[in-house]
């Protein structure tokens, strides 16, 4: 070797110290939650929809996912209580925009108790956990 550098046999500690780098960098870290259910508003599935899953002290990161079918799935939630919203904007009519042409105008199936306000707790455990929504109210589609 060049400049006076030798090379040194791997000792046993060596391969600890690799073995736990390796080992802490496979995934040791904190553990998730995957959080599944339906959601369903006065007794029939909710069609298309957004849920999102906030911390309530603000510290920590959202998550969420979407409704399909009265259906969703988040993956990777840190455990801990979390603020639930949940959103299924559905077509309320049309209006004429600025051009002249018809666009939808969009209303929220919801009632207003579970979208920003909302103050509606869940606690998220580790692992997977199923979490189902049965939602009750007026219906705007039925005006």
């Amino acid at each position: 070797m060049e400049n006076g550098a030798s090379m040194r046999p791997f000792t046993w500690m060596t391969w600890f110290v690799a073995g736990v780098a390796i080992l802490a960098a496979a995934g040791c870290g904190p553990a998730t939650s995957n959080v599944s259910g339906t959601v369903t508003f006065n007794g029939e599935a909710v069609a298309k929809g957004a849920i999102s899953l906030f911390p309530p002290d603000g510290k920590g990161a959202p998550a969420g996912g979407l409704i399909t079918d009265g259906r969703y799935s988040i993956r990777g939630v840190a455990p801990g209580e979390k603020i639930v919203q949940l959103s299924a904007p559905i077509v309320a009519g049309t209006r004429k925009d600025d051009y002249g042409n018809d666009t939808q105008v969009a209303e929220e199936l919801l009632p207003a108790s579970w979208g920003r306000a909302s103050q509606e707790r869940i606690t998220v455990t580790a692992g997977s956990m199923t979490k189902n929504f049965e939602i009750t109210g007026p219906d705007p589609r039925k005006k």
